[in-house]
Order: C-alpha cells, then structure tokens, then sequence
C-alpha cells in the first residue's frame, strides 16, 4: 500500500541510492507523514539524507519486524538530524498550545524549547525547539521529564526535537503549568535570539500577509510589520488579529522571540498580551523613523520592512525569461558611510541609469545575503525616494570608501565590503606566490584540475595567503594580484625572476623574512562563517612606526615606565 502511495518519491530516492529497499523507503515516507504530519515533498530531503548515509529507517511497529533501537543521550549536541527513538532527559522552558490545520484537519500542538542537562545548576546547556504532536497533557513550563521516542528534525542547520504522538513523556520535576511569564519591559536593542519578552514599542509599519502551509491545505493570515523604540528596531508576525494602526505605542507582554536567519523576530501568539500604552516622554512616530533608519554596517539576512538611506553608485539592468514571460531587474551597489552591499530592484527605476551616484531613501524593503553579504531587494519603485542631497558629507566620495574596523569587529561581525583592518601577520602559508585558475570558474587548481571542470591548462594569476592577529582575534587573508604585487614592491618579470631563483618555497621563505611580525592594514571584504573571518583584500599596506614611540609605548603597556 505504502510504496504505490508514494512510488514516485521512492523511484526519485532510490536514482540517488540504488541499493536502498523501496520497501523501507516507502515506509520512512509514511512514517513521516502519519506520525510527523510532513507530506513527502517535504520529507524527501530527510529521507534521502538516511538512506545516502546508510541508516536504515526506523521500523514502524508489528509485521514481525525487529524492535528498533533506542538511542540514549545525555546531551543534545550527541544527536544528528537522522536521529529517531530518541531518550534524554531535559528541562522543559516554554510550553504553549497552538490550534493548527494539518491536512484539513483542525488540531492541537505545543511547541515551545527545551534544555539538556537540567540537573546541573551551573552546568553549560543547549537549548532545542520542539514540537509536541500529541499533545502530552504533563508537559509543563518548568518541568524536568524523561523523553523516550522522540525524533530529530533538521531544518536549514537548525536542529529541533519532535515529540511524536507515541512519545512516552515520564516527569522527574514537576513545573508550573504557565505558558508565558510576565516580564518588565527590555530595550528593542537588547532583545535576545530566542525566548519570551517584554516590549514598549511605537508601531512604525504594519501590513497584511499569508503564510501559505506546506501540506496544501490552505493559508493562514498574518500580519508583519515592525515595531521602535528609541534605541532600535525590530519585525513581528502576529498569528492573532492585529487592528492596531502605525503611530500606536503599544506594550507587548509574552511575545516569543524567534530569528529567521540571521535577525529576531517578535512572534505574537494568543498567549500574547498587547495593549495600548501611555508614556508623554516616548519619541513620537516622526521622530522614531527618522532616527531608527538601518545602515549598511547594520543590515541582517532575513530582515524585513527595512527603511535607509544609501547612495546607488552602480547599476545594470538584466532580463531574463522566468515560465515564457520575458521579466528584468535591475542590479547594483550601494554605499553608505558604514560600509557597501548590493541592492536589486524588481521595478521601472524612479532616475535615469546615468543620473549615477543618487541618493535614495528605500522603505520597506527586504534583505537576504549571499557569502554573507547582504543585498537589499526592492519590489516596487515607490519604495525608492530620490533625495537631492545625502544626509552625510556630500563630498564623501562612497564609490571606493572603505570603513576602519577593528580586527576584534571584523571576526566577531558579519561579513562586510568596503572595510579596512589592521593586524600583525603571524604567518605566510606555502600557496603563497603564483597559482594557476580554472579558466571556467578561477577556483585554484590542485594537481593541474579543477574540483569542478576537471583537468585544463589554466590562467597564471598572483596571490599572498596571509594570517594577521591583533589581541587573539585573527582572520585569513587573501590578498589579489595587484596588491600582492605593490606590497612586494616588485613587477610580475621580478617576482617570476626570483621564483626561479630561490624556488617556490624558498620564495614564501624570502616574503616570510621581510614580512612577518610587521603591523599591516589590508582593506576590501570579508567572509564570516562557520569556518571563521576570512578578509579579501584588494589593498595591502604595511604599516611604518616610530620605533622609539612604540617602545615607549610597550614599556608603559607592561609597568616597565
């Protein structure tokens, strides 16, 4: 029955993995979709991560099959995304009920997160969504239980726990059944990533939505928009009807804090508590638009309703063919005096293309990133206001403005453009000097190939493969051909002549002795990921330094003065 239901999606698992049962496949397909409520177009992606690891499924229970196996852990961080029949005892932080539609069908779920290592006052703890299908009448905020058949889910690298409506829930400690406590009201600026909150916020913009659900059974209506105070700003969804209009100081009691990417969100529930709010002293609406504008330096992935002030300062327009239709957009730079980013926009542009730079002022628009660095997108034109002077130093010239940021900043932060650093270099990796590129894709070539084109002759390029330090923050450097070259202080004939003179690794040797220890400032972008800060620079200096000055300066650093 199982694998007729689902015989396309198991056909389409089993091209990826041919040695996988169909029989087992179809079996995980239903399992998510009876116990999980995930439709198959959904699962597919956890289904095939199973299968291409070598995990066979969970069995469901009876056909003589063998019993499965539990998996007990102490701590959240011993769970993967294809982990199933899942035991650890946790305690639960927040537990709040949700009437859902799942496949036409009106029910009840909890959510709320949860915390490994409860017994453990001082103990370091990871904290998990969860999802509890059931739902399981002694679950409580504050409690400590025993989970037993639980199972993982992994969604964009973020991990939850879902407790299925088999899950045995056993109580250790008894919590109060609260679903929100009230809390005074924080700062917008000091919201944290996850929990639930307090807020006093002046409503900036507000607007209807729909959430469309993933099981095709309907949509759900929302509303978006975004709240201030005077020391920042932040988005909410609201689940629940939502009639205040923009200019409204409200307060909002037991709004749950989730982050789309890499920017919280306010999320209002029916455990929510908002009502108008009184204050003389609060900044009125002109005020807090004006002052609460974004800059560059501060854009997130995932931000909405996002209003700034930039200066365009490139712009090329492309067409496309999206299902027959013939669509365009229109893509650039864009600077601010705290950095640069890319803006594309989806309409006819309110200035001529040669009218470059223009300074505009955009309102509700959306972010996302790539490599990190964020993009603003634009959908239609009246978001875009032409403004005849810029709001900073109009003799700024922002094409090619790089902004000093400390290393601390640089590796700490999200990734930027335009920026400048400073650092000592503490080391010169051996891939530094000449290198051959992919002549399809300029990835470096290992052993004459490219990891994606296959073998091929290559370009011959230039580059210094760099670490700087300052105050135990450091970062990579990748430094361009241009830069490398001026920071050698040689011409491309020179630098080949003494390759050949000293050899490859006699060469990083020679760029080591002159180099190494010395303060540099480099300047162009950097990438910050889970790898760690990576800066790619297109500007290279060495610093000069009075050395009297500076031993001054270190006596007096280590009481020597």
């Amino acid at each position: 029955m199982a694998e007729e239901k689902y015989a396309d999606y198991v056909q389409a698992v089993l091209k990826e993995c041919p040695d996988a049962n169909p029989t087992d496949v179809a079996e995980a397909f239903a399992k998510y979709e009876e116990e999980f409520y995930i439709p198959p177009q959904d699962a597919m992606r956890s289904v095939l991560r199973r299968f291409q690891s070598g995990t066979s499924p969970t069995p469901v229970s009876g056909g003589g099959q063998q019993p499965r196996t539990t998996k007990k852990v102490a701590g959240l961080s011993e769970l993967s995304g294809t982990d199933r029949d899942v035991e650890i005892e946790v305690a639960i932080v927040s537990h709040n009920i949700r009437d859902q539609m799942i496949r036409g069908e009106e029910k009840q779920i909890a959510f709320g997160m949860l915390e490994d290592n409860p017994w453990e006052e001082n103990g370091q703890r990871t904290r998990w969504d969860y999802k509890d299908w059931g739902p399981h009448a002694n679950l409580a905020a504050g409690s400590i239980v025993r989970v037993e058949g639980a199972s993982v889910n992994e969604y964009n690298g973020k991990m939850s726990l879902n407790i299925n409506q088999s899950t045995r829930i056993v109580v250790l400690k008894e919590g109060v059944a609260t679903t929100v406590s009230s809390n005074d009201p924080i700062d917008i600026n000091d919201v944290p990533k996850e929990g639930y909150i307090c807020v006093v916020g002046r409503v900036l913009a507000s607007r209807p939505d729909q959430i469309h659900r993933k099981d095709g059974s309907g949509s759900i209506d929302v509303v978006r928009g975004r709240l201030a105070d005077d020391t920042g700003t932040i988005g909410f969804l609201s689940w629940e009807p939502f009639e205040h209009e923009v200019g409204t100081l409200l307060k909002i009691d037991g709004a749950q804090v989730r982050s789309f990417r890499d920017t919280p969100e306010l999320n209002f529930g029916r455990t929510t508590r908002i009502e108008v709010f009184h204050d003389a002293n609060f900044a009125d609406l002109e005020t807090l638009a004006a002052s609460t504008l974004t800059t560059v330096a501060a854009l997130r992935d995932g931000s909405r309703d996002v209003d700034a002030v930039v200066q365009i300062t490139e712009i090329t327009k492309r067409t496309f063919n999206r299902d027959g239709e013939e669509k365009f957009l229109w893509s650039g730079q864009i600077a601010d005096p705290t950095g640069r980013c890319r803006i594309s926009i989806w309409d006819a542009l309110p200035f001529e293309e040669g009218a470059l730079p223009v300074t505009v002022q955009v309102k509700g628009a959306r972010v996302r990133a790539w490599q990190g660095i964020p993009d603003i997108t634009v959908d239609n034109a009246d978001q875009l206001t032409v403004l005849e002077t810029p709001p900073w130093d109009a003799g700024m010239d922002l094409t090619n403005h790089a902004v000093d940021v400390s290393l601390t900043d640089v590796v700490a932060g999200p990734s930027r453009v335009g920026m400048k650093t400073h650092g000592m270099l503490v080391s010169v990796r051996e891939d530094s000097g000449f290198i051959m590129r992919c002549t399809e894709c300029r990835r470096v070539l290992r052993d004459g190939a490219c990891f994606d084109h296959g073998a091929n002759e290559g370009n011959e390029d230039v580059r210094l493969r760099l670490v700087v330090d300052h105050d135990g923050a450091t970062a990579a450097v990748l430094v361009n051909k241009d830069a490398s070259l001026a920071a050698l202080g040689m011409a491309e004939d020179d630098m080949r002549a003494k390759v050949e003179e000293l050899g490859d690794l006699g060469f990083v040797q020679h760029v080591r002795e002159r180099m190494l220890g010395r303060k540099i400032s480099v300047s162009g972008r950097s990438i910050v990921d889970d790898q760690g800060a990576m800066v790619l620079a297109d500007g290279f200096e060495i610093e000069t330094h009075d050395a009297q000055m500076r031993a001054s300066e270190l006596r007096a650093q280590w009481g020597w003065a």
